[in-house]
């Protein structure tokens, strides 16, 4: 599944650290932007900004309204912003306890929002220098009171559940390795499981992460400047490798979108735009995507 860096092609322009990136069926973007707000970027790239959010915008992805649900790393919010951008507040803490470090919001069809909390050190550079297990999985299950569900994460990172639903799936970004929780009924959690390789190599520091239908679970490697793949049995593949980067700077998150989800968007924390490339099999929908016809 190797992807030719030739076939990169990018969309938008203007972005500052466009870190979380969704993609709408019609080939349109959603971007955070660490100028403490959203990019929307229209299929023909045609680039606005919308929202106040102020601290630094992380990872994103879209309710079933349109509003981008935003973890807010610099700020320590989880917040909901709508396209006529004002926005709402959904989470601060967590049992009592500051979320000072949201990574990534993930929001399931059962209506469960998944939120990494990377840290309990809110100084990032400090938290990644001197790595501790001191990360956690919140949940935020139907605007219920947000609570902890898994602990122990060494800088928690990108998060995905499976399209069954079975299992929520958190990069563990300082061990180099993806975890996985089963999801019981009554929303707690399992154990953490290791999923695919224990260690994904030297500069396999995970961050954004996303399945296809196929059940491959892609993966962005910002250190690496890669983007690669998990198969179903566990198998690490490296898909894009830019060395340089000079087409993937830095990525950092990887969704599906456009016609049958077959276009892979990369978000990323030194790109001004959003690279993008046809997969093998089309990315698995999200609440926010129709069913194909």
């Amino acid at each position: 599944m190797k992807i030719d860096l030739r076939q990169i092609q990018s969309l938008g322009s203007g972005l500052t650290r466009p870190e979380g990136v969704m993609a709408l069926d019609d080939g349109g973007v959603r971007t955070a932007d660490a100028h403490g707000r959203c990019a929307r970027i229209d299929p023909d790239g045609r680039t606005t900004f919308f929202g106040q959010l102020g601290g630094l915008p992380n990872g994103i992805c879209i309710d079933t309204d349109g509003n981008c649900i935003v973890a807010n790393i610099g700020n320590g919010e989880v917040q909901s912003l709508s396209p006529d951008g004002k926005h709402a507040v959904l989470m601060t803490e967590a049992q009592g306890k500051k979320m000072s470090t949201p990574n990534f919001p993930f929001l399931d069809f059962a209506g469960r929002l998944w939120v990494s909390n990377s840290t309990d050190n809110p100084d990032i550079d400090a938290s990644l220098k001197s790595p501790v297990p001191d990360g956690c999985l919140v949940l935020i299950a139907n605007g219920r009171t947000p609570r902890i569900v898994a602990e122990g994460i060494c800088f928690a990172n990108g998060v995905a559940v499976d399209a069954d639903e079975q299992y929520v799936y958190v990069a563990e970004t300082m061990k180099r390795r993806i975890l996985r929780y089963r999801i019981h009924a009554d929303d707690t959690v399992g154990p953490a499981e290791v999923y695919g390789p224990e260690f994904l190599g030297k500069l396999g520091f995970p961050d954004g992460i996303a399945f296809d239908e196929a059940g491959n679970l892609w993966i962005a490697f910002p250190v690496a400047n890669a983007v690669g793949c998990i198969d179903p049995r566990g198998g690490l593949e490296i898909c894009a490798d830019d060395p340089q980067g000079e087409v993937l700077n830095r990525p950092a998150n990887i969704c599906f979108g456009g016609k049958d989800r077959r276009t892979a968007f990369i978000g990323s924390l030194g790109g001004a735009n959003v690279p993008f490339f046809e997969v093998p099999h089309s990315g698995q929908r999200l609440v926010h995507q129709k069913s194909r016809p």
